[in-house]
């Protein structure tokens, strides 16, 4: 996953995985992708998520348990990185995932909703940080600006 000196160690994984709290879950039925951002705890090698019961996702997972969680940090979303000079990241697990169990809860207004408990065990752990030396952002380049003007180029081709 990437160039060896774009890695983060093995404690820095640890530590984004433990630092932040939503990541991507992706997943893969008949060729078919869909990825969906959830809510995570990570502990010792294990990702667990709470979701409904039922959908979409565990539709996917019932076909396929194989997946990939990534938990990334950019510099657009965190401007604070930019100034202090941090790099973007991400880190990416692999493994499988079940449901551990279904288990109701109470909502804020008193209802009972019931969620199911999902456990991704991680069998490889990989990562990916950024090791530009300017950023596009920090130098003022508009990304946005210059892939637009590309695909206008590009449909002026076709």
């Amino acid at each position: 996953m990437g160039l060896r000196k774009n890695k983060l160690s093995v404690a820095e994984c640890e530590a984004v995985l433990g630092q932040n709290i939503i990541g991507t879950l992706s997943l893969c039925r008949d060729g078919q992708p869909y990825a969906i951002q959830l809510e995570y705890l990570y502990r010792e090698g294990t990702f667990y998520m709470g979701t409904y019961p039922t959908g979409r996702k565990i539709d996917y997972l019932e076909a396929n348990d194989r997946a990939v969680f990534t938990v990334f940090r950019d510099r657009h979303s965190h401007p604070e990185m930019l100034r202090q000079g941090i790099r973007c990241y991400s880190v990416m697990a692999e493994g499988r995932v079940a449901t551990v169990k279904l288990k109701e809860v109470a909502t804020r207004e008193g209802e009972k909703a019931t969620f199911r408990l999902l456990k991704l065990t991680v069998d490889s752990l990989g990562s990916w940080q950024c090791t530009r030396k300017i950023c596009s952002q920090a130098a003022g380049i508009d990304n946005r600006r210059i892939l637009n003007q590309w695909v206008a180029e590009t449909e002026a081709i076709e």
